[in-house]
């Protein structure tokens, strides 16, 4: 616990009225109020918070979610694959297609599942070796009503991809999207989570994954809330030996918003890759921080992320690679790029790599640019013009990113998402001025 001078955390008020709830959670949210209040809220000081200042989301009154009423789901992304949806952090069953999902599969609630060992579902949080505690998980964690596990069996192959669909609605809510991916051994499947509002508030999400010897995964995420909303995401990842993740996020909405992804591989020849887009305007804030934790020989990791920012957007990005000494013949490669398209947008990049092996393939690197003069002159002159010259520039800039992720559906999907997104963005009144 702080010391009596430690000023208290905000938000208290929203973990009693989660506390209030005598459910089989009511450990969990115990354990985890404990947590928060030992790591206290995030500072300047907080070096993994060291270019987002959270002081606009303290400044906020959110009210605990209730279970809403039943919202317009996203048209897109539009995908070909059974739903799964949560509304503000509850799993609704009539509004989800939990009899569609395939044999080897099964989605449950965390509420009311029946997995008797609820806090091994949280463990990953619970266990983390990060410097600053995760304070915003374990607030999730201590305000949390519910959840959706899914559970690949070992040897399944799943042929669509699951849409989970994480809606806040109401104005002025906070809640705590709870996701936990387990993928069986050899397991093969994909899961898509679009993240949504249709009113202002605070979402709090958390997604545990865990990959099985050999599983093969694919896990995109599409960030998508009212640009008035905050949103703050982590997701944690257990990487066996031989598996495959493929990640990709794409940040478009919120006010502010945060995409943390943290990877631990724990076997030898896994696969991890980790990447995405952001797309900012006005005053959005959009940070991405990534950590790759090689703790085993012999595996690689790969993380691309770009950004378009305009007006007086921000773009953060923080990716560090950590190579332990046992994690011989590992290679990583780590690049962020950003397209600034207004001279009042502006990034941060830190790019880090903290190596302890002698024997690895490891490299970084950031840029940082305008969109190309030349670029834009040489298709004004084959009678193009200067708005669409640039509006196919930037979005082959994004393109270029989108074409990392594996599932076909997926890239499809998302690409329209983004298609759209900078449709709103781009050439705006006011971008560029001084």
């Amino acid at each position: 616990m702080p010391d009596d001078a430690a000023p208290l955390p905000p938000f208290l008020d929203l973990i009693d009225q989660a506390s209030s709830a005598g459910d089989r959670l009511a450990g969990l949210r115990a354990n985890a109020r404990m947590r928060y209040l030992a790591s206290g809220w995030p500072h300047a000081r907080t070096e993994s918070w060291k270019y987002t200042s959270l002081n606009p989301l303290a400044a906020e009154q959110f009210a605990s979610a209730g279970h809403g009423d039943t919202p317009v789901l996203p048209a897109r992304p539009a995908i070909d694959g059974p739903r799964l949806v949560l509304v503000n952090g509850m799993v609704r069953p009539d509004l989800s297609d939990l009899g569609d999902l395939g044999p080897g599969v099964r989605a449950t609630r965390l509420a009311n599942g029946a997995d008797p060992d609820v806090g091994a579902l949280a463990s990953i949080i619970e266990e983390t070796d990060s410097t600053d505690g995760l304070p915003l998980a374990a607030l999730s964690t201590a305000t949390i009503r519910d959840g959706l596990v899914i559970d690949i069996a070992a040897g399944t192959v799943v042929e669509r991809p699951l849409h989970v669909i994480s809606v806040a609605c109401g104005e002025g809510v906070a809640l705590a999207p709870r996701i936990v991916i387990r993928a069986g051994a050899d397991s093969v499947a994909s899961v898509l989570e679009t993240h949504t509002a249709d009113g202002s508030g605070f979402a709090n999400a958390v997604c545990q994954v865990t990959l099985g010897q050999g599983a093969v995964l694919g896990h995109y995420r599409v960030q998508d809330q009212p640009d008035t909303s905050f949103h703050v995401g982590l997701t944690e990842v257990r990487a066996g030996g031989r598996s495959r993740y493929d990640n990709f996020v794409l940040s478009t909405g919120s006010r502010l918003a945060r995409n943390e992804i943290r990877g631990r591989i724990e076997g030898s020849g896994a696969e991890y890759r980790v990447n995405g887009a952001y797309l900012g305007a006005g005053t959005q804030h959009l940070d991405t921080t990534t950590f790759i934790d090689h703790a085993a020989p012999g595996s690689t990791s790969r993380e691309v992320y770009k950004g378009v920012l305009t007006d007086r957007a921000r773009g953060v990005f923080q990716g560090k690679i950590l190579v332990r000494s046992v994690a011989q013949k590992t290679d990583g490669y780590q690049m962020n790029r950003a397209m600034l398209l207004s001279g009042r947008a502006e990034v941060d990049s830190k790019p880090e790599l903290e190596i302890y092996a002698d024997d690895v393939r490891c490299s970084h690197g950031a840029t940082v640019g305008e969109l190309d003069s030349e670029q834009v002159f040489y298709l004004q002159a084959r009678g193009i013009a200067h708005e669409a010259a640039r509006r196919l520039l930037v979005a082959a800039y994004v393109d270029e990113v989108l074409d990392e992720i594996r599932s076909e559906p997926v890239r499809q999907a998302m690409g329209q998402v983004a298609r759209d997104r900078l449709g709103r963005v781009i050439g705006m009144p006011g971008e560029g001025r001084a």
